[in-house]
């Protein structure tokens, strides 16, 4: 049975030559990657649901070119039309750590440091915790395996950014859409859904994140809210924020769009704000720490609207992402789980949320940035500016 994979077999060894590279300067001679982009990053693995009782996942070595793949039994033909791996242990969730922890000694994995990706979303904390044990039973030295296939894959390759692109060109096409059909009396479900619809059309994947339309006089107040059964109604203001995926890639796109009349505040602050984006352009050059962006962003943005007055201004690496979450281990501000440097092949969405209590109003946008040889690039050929449609 051979895997049907996103990419060339050569772009995995790639990877996984990074990840080598990467463990050998944190001093890590076993990574267990259960984490599910990491795993889909290294692998071409996915699935609809990753059992929490199941520690499935891919083991790298530094010493050794193999990839071996662990999971339970009812995913081995998954597993083996959509996977690209050297070696697969599979188990049942009975024998699963008795299996996993067989697989270590066997091939001697537990001699040194094993890392262990504690900030995975599945399996559940306790299983992952309870794995890590078995490991140190067998005399590994267990040691954190967290953020290093993220901080390799933060950097993107050519096929990667070309899917970065694709992804641009995927939600460009369904905001375009959405301008040109969005009415009054349609649900915030339906517009949603008609993103989603329109996506699909264009090859695009289901993205990490729903996508988020929020209307109405609480739309300031509703950032990371899902869509509602609330109809659009004319004068509202609507906050609409979708990603397009290709291959697991992420471009997201942000827009205040107002609905059947222009509204005159929510245009002049965005028209402020939507300059930050040029700012950031013209003085980020590659190798600079990701936070020089982050403080011209402020300085530009708190200018002119008073603080009390932004959610957030910010971003955080996009890429490979599988859900329930979508954001990268690096933020723009630095100060997050690592540090990092706009290197070319950095991808990272840009966000300025403002809002006004008194009129209810949103005025945000966002942008998904890449750092190139040349200078940072935007990849959406929307206006940043208020839109007013239906």
């Amino acid at each position: 049975m051979s895997a049907e994979l996103p990419f060339a077999e050569a772009e995995y060894r790639d990877r996984a030559r990074g990840v080598r590279k990467e463990m050998s300067r944190r001093d890590v001679d076993v990574l267990f990657v259960m984490s599910p982009a990491n795993l889909c990053y290294l692998t071409g693995f996915e699935s609809i649901w990753y059992p929490p009782r199941a520690p499935l996942g891919v083991v790298v070595s530094r010493t050794d070119e193999d990839l071996v793949f662990l999971d339970y039994e009812r995913h081995e033909t998954l597993v083996r039309s959509t996977a690209l791996f050297d070696d697969a242990v599979f188990y049942r969730y009975e024998d699963a750590l008795d299996t996993i922890a067989a697989a270590f000694r066997e091939r001697r994995w537990a001699e040194g440091t094993v890392g262990i990706e504690w900030w995975t979303q599945t399996p559940g904390a306790p299983l992952v915790r309870e794995t890590a044990d078995r490991l140190a039973a067998l005399g590994a030295q267990i040691v954190a395996g967290d953020w290093i296939v993220d901080r390799v894959r933060a950097v993107k390759s050519q096929a990667e950014i070309e899917c970065v692109r694709r992804a641009a060109e995927i939600v460009d096409t369904a905001f375009a859409d959405l301008l040109a059909h969005v009415r009054p009396g349609q649900t915030e479900l339906q517009v949603a859904a008609r993103l989603d619809s329109v996506m699909a059309d264009q090859g695009g994947e289901s993205a990490a994140i729903r996508t988020m339309i929020s209307a109405g006089p609480d739309v300031w107040c509703r950032t990371h809210s899902p869509p509602s059964r609330r109809p659009l109604e004319v004068g509202d203001v609507m906050y609409v924020d979708a990603c397009g995926v290709f291959k697991r890639y992420h471009a997201d796109l942000c827009r205040t769009v107002a609905i059947g009349r222009d509204q005159p505040e929510v245009r002049r602050i965005l028209e402020h704000t939507a300059r930050s984006v040029e700012e950031v352009q013209r003085t980020v050059r590659p190798g600079d720490p990701l936070d020089v962006a982050q403080r011209i962003a402020e300085d530009f943005v708190f200018s002119e609207i008073p603080r009390d007055q932004v959610w957030w201004v910010g971003g955080y690496a996009l890429g490979i992402a599988v859900p329930p979450s979508w954001v990268g281990h690096t933020y723009l501000s630095n100060d997050a789980f690592e540090a990092f440097t706009w290197e070319p092949g950095y991808v990272t969405n840009y966000e300025n949320i403002v809002f006004d209590r008194e009129s209810g109003a949103t005025a945000s946008y966002m942008e998904t940035l890449l750092m190139t040889d040349d200078g940072i690039e935007t990849l959406s050929r929307h206006s940043r500016e208020l839109a007013v449609a239906g």
